[in-house]
């Protein structure tokens, strides 16, 4: 289930049970996406609970909305990192968020090598960029598309496409597949 446009709508016009549809769901997502950037399970707390207050406080100043979950995602991740970056000015120290890792979990794979594919996968997405993993995770994980991506990271659905390119050929280039990869290979790179 993602919050479309008439979910939006009726929280727009004030509807708590709709709210509160919302709420659930995006709850669990933000601070998923937000332990991706950091350890600090308060500040991800606190940012996905000021989102979603946000989007109560505000809804009846905000104009239609085209693409909910895109504008959503897009306040959590302002919001997250404007409480990183004035974390760090008050903490000793340089603190810098931790970059996205991926749970193979979400994987899917029906084979008796599933240990050695995780492990290989891990290392091969321990290759990737910080923003390649970002833009796997949003792609594949959260189901977005490659236009809500590029909305919520303030890049063009081109550059998107860009990183997305080449972080699938180094996996490519660094999993060597066999007969107990073809699922997986399948996942990553559709025909």
């Amino acid at each position: 289930m993602r919050i479309e446009k008439d979910i939006w709508q009726r929280v727009h016009n004030s509807d708590q049970e709709a709210y509160a549809k919302v709420y659930r769901y995006y709850y669990p997502r933000f601070y998923n996406y937000g332990k991706k950037f950091t350890s600090d399970v308060p500040l991800v707390e606190d940012a996905t609970q000021e989102t979603l207050m946000d989007i109560w406080d505000k809804r009846e100043k905000l104009p239609a909305i085209e693409f909910p979950t895109t504008y959503f995602y897009t306040s959590f991740r302002y919001i997250l990192f404007g409480k990183l970056k004035l974390q760090r000015r008050f903490v000793v120290g340089d603190i810098t968020p931790e970059e996205p890792e991926f749970s193979i979990d979400h994987f899917i794979i029906r084979s008796e090598s599933e240990a050695a594919l995780r492990n290989q996968l891990k290392n091969a997405l321990s290759t990737l960029t910080s923003r390649q993993r970002e833009v796997i995770f949003l792609r594949f994980y959260e189901g977005l598309s490659y236009e809500e991506v590029a909305a919520i990271l303030s890049i063009t659905t081109k550059a998107t496409y860009k990183i997305m390119a080449r972080a699938l050929l180094r996996l490519k280039g660094n999993i060597v597949f066999s007969s107990g990869f073809f699922s997986l290979f399948q996942l990553l790179f559709p025909k």
